[in-house]
């Protein structure tokens, strides 16, 4: 009885676990803007190297699409696009240099003439 109880709370906390936060990736999750758009050109032209865009990239799908679409950071004026990054990088437990590169990274999004909104 005590192993079936022991294997019982284990597998409820696997569930639990698992079902925090939606698991899909980028290329799969169905929401309309879900997916972080390519913004290659503009992150070189901030000065960002290609490593680097790679690096942001992929800490975006592992730490951000997660649990959540791509919020366009154009939609938010500085303060709550700063607040927002702020919150969410302590959620998704990001060390300092992790948050400064997707920080200017994602900063990219907010003056792409892609993404100026009229």
């Amino acid at each position: 009885m005590r192993l079936f109880r022991a294997q019982f709370v284990a597998i409820v906390l696997l569930a639990a676990g698992l079902g925090g936060c939606k698991t899909s990736t980028i290329a799969s999750q169905s929401d309309k803007g879900s997916a972080l758009p390519e913004n290659t050109a503009a992150a070189r032209a901030a000065g960002l190297t290609d490593d680097e865009i790679s690096g942001a990239r992929k800490l975006y799908v592992t730490k951000c699409a997660r649990c959540h679409k791509f919020y366009d950071p154009a939609d938010y004026d500085d303060k709550e696009w700063h607040r927002w990054m702020t919150k969410m990088s302590r959620k998704a437990h990001l060390q300092p240099t992790q948050e400064q590169l997707l920080s200017r990274y994602l900063e990219t999004f907010r003056s792409s003439p892609t993404n100026r909104r009229s």
